[in-house]
């Protein structure tokens, strides 16, 4: 009887390990394509086929690493031999596709400086994926500032106008939210009572009148702020000035907050003061 098993083949497992890797990461870059930001993506908890976005990033890093370390082996293991057999008689013969050669690396060349210099359509596609980004945004799922979901309760205190800590323990007992101490964040009780930290935000901080106003505020210019106020677009420009704050009519107050890692309330604070 003649033996009919055959030996492990690591040149096709190496093959379709690198096409399965392919087409993971592909298809992850697609969704991280127009993904919302990681602020928002947290803040809601934002899922797309049942996963959240870091799950995405983490599958598209994973598979980015498997798919060059099989790169690697399909070179140096599986096709090594008939790799270094092509540059032996390359180098005896001379390379004789030289006009693909110097096409291949001029638009190489073209397209990496293209990307850093931000040339059109290279930065066609980047503000697409801006735009579908962005898209995500809107007054009820924007975070008051980037990251408040990280906010322990106690922090979250001095976000809210100093609504005593009290009032906030009773709201959370009066609607069922289960917490443990006023050091723990938005995001690891919102966890706990599974809701997104968005809608734990959005618990606390109703009928308090003390909303932060850099919630639904950032997305406005100066100008607007100025012409709903009554004021001079430059006294606006000049309270900045005098904080070391430079700032354009048409920036909004989350494109100032975030060029000076401040929140936008802060801003809002310094142009428009409360007290």
């Amino acid at each position: 009887m003649t033996n009919t098993s055959k030996k492990f083949s690591w040149k096709a497992f190496i093959s379709f390990g690198l096409t399965y890797s392919f087409i993971i990461i592909f298809l992850t870059g697609i969704v991280l394509y127009f993904a919302p930001a990681g602020r928002i993506a947290q803040w809601v908890n934002w899922k797309f086929a049942g996963f959240s976005k870091e799950e995405w990033q983490a599958i598209h890093t994973i598979f980015s690493y498997l798919f060059v370390i099989l790169s690697i082996f399909h070179l140096f293991t599986a096709n090594w031999k008939t790799f270094v057999s092509y540059l032996k008689n390359k180098t005896q013969n001379g390379l004789n596709k030289k006009r693909e050669l110097y096409i291949s690396t001029f638009l190489t060349i073209a397209i990496f400086f293209g990307i850093i210099y931000s040339v059109p359509p290279f930065s066609s596609v980047m503000d697409l994926g801006e735009y579908l980004t962005n898209s995500w945004e809107n007054e009820e799922s924007t975070p008051p500032i980037p990251h408040a979901e990280l906010l322990t309760l106690s922090e979250l205190v001095q976000q809210l106008n100093d609504i005593p800590i009290e009032k906030i323990e009773e709201k959370l007992l009066a609607n069922k939210i289960k917490f443990e101490h006023i050091n723990q964040t938005l995001a690891e009780i919102a966890a706990i009572n599974k809701i997104t930290p968005n809608e734990l935000y959005n618990i606390i901080s109703k009928k308090s009148g003390a909303g932060m106003p850099g919630a639904g505020m950032g997305k406005k210019t100066l100008s607007d702020i100025a012409y709903e106020n009554n004021k001079d677009v430059d006294e606006l420009i000049n309270l900045l000035k005098d904080k070391n704050i430079i700032a354009t009519k048409d920036n909004t107050l989350k494109d100032i907050a975030e060029e000076y890692d401040m929140a936008a309330k802060d801003i809002h604070e310094i142009i428009l003061p409360t007290k």
